[in-house]
């Protein structure tokens, strides 16, 4: 018996630290080498007013990190989302198609709520049709309206020429906040952070094929990464229960399992200048 006993410590020990080392490695093959990992959200983005300017909702999803500690820091936090979601594919289908874009608007509302957002507009722009919506000066002057409004100080959003997935909304969106947070510097005469959400280079080079690999390679630099809790990733598909099942229906890896792979959030800054 006792042999019996040892033989299966041993094994668990094996085990564990054969898990031990998968994790390991495949957290190397997300991790960016050398960026370095803020602690503060505010010193980061030297921001109180934070203001991040997406497409979709559950684009928020790649600022969980973000968000939740800037709300811990005390800071102003808002999301400008351009769309209801509603031309979207749903995985699970959990509501007639017609009605999805009320759906999925209740889910950014109720994640943006579990956040402890502020603040959450919407703007009612047409799913998969922000670029032909408006001129990209309507957009800008639309974005602008809510910077103003909101006394941002600092602006999340896409990099404009790979918007995290080439999407042509999301590569919109980062156009008019880059645009309209160049105006929104001038008209207040102080210089305004600006920060683009990134996708994990390595990552997305080894597993995303050739259209993540586009991406990576239009990437800037990260200045600066935040160590994730992987709850608040998979709460926040939970809550998105129309995607729930997204990135198991489009990757092969559920969500639970690749957050423990991509351990961080990757933030490219730029000082806009008056």
């Amino acid at each position: 018996m006792r042999r019996l006993l040892i033989g299966f410590a041993l094994a668990g020990l094996i085990g564990l630290v054969l898990v031990q080392a998968a994790l390991w490695y495949g957290r190397s093959i997300f991790a960016e080498p050398g960026v370095e990992v803020a602690q503060s959200v505010t010193e980061a983005l030297n921001a109180q007013r934070i203001v991040l300017v997406f497409a979709h909702p559950d684009d928020e999803i790649t600022a969980t990190e973000l968000i939740s500690r800037a709300v811990e820091e005390g800071a102003f936090v808002a999301t400008i989302t351009a769309t209801r979601g509603e031309a979207g594919t749903q995985f699970p289908p959990i509501v007639a198609q017609e009605h999805l874009g009320v759906v999925r608007e209740g889910e950014l509302r109720r994640h943006g709520f579990a956040l402890g957002l502020n603040e959450q507009i919407v703007l009612g722009l047409p799913d998969g049709g922000v670029p032909e919506a408006m001129s990209e000066a309507q957009l800008a002057d639309r974005v602008l309206e809510e910077l103003v409004r909101l006394e941002a100080d600092a602006v999340v959003t896409f990099h404009p020429p790979s918007g995290v997935s080439l999407h042509p909304d999301h590569m919109a969106m980062g156009r008019a906040a880059l645009a309209a947070t160049q105006r929104y510097a001038r008209q207040r005469g102080e210089a305004v952070t600006l920060a683009y959400t990134l996708v994990s280079r390595p990552g997305t080079r080894r597993f995303g094929g050739e259209r993540y690999a586009r991406v990576a390679d239009l990437q800037p630099d990260p200045t600066f990464a935040l160590d994730v809790d992987a709850s608040l990733k998979t709460r926040a598909w939970r809550i998105h229960a129309s995607q729930a099942d997204y990135l198991r229906e489009t990757t092969g890896v559920p969500d639970w399992l690749l957050y423990q792979l991509w351990t961080q959030e990757y933030y490219a800054v730029r000082i806009i200048e008056p």
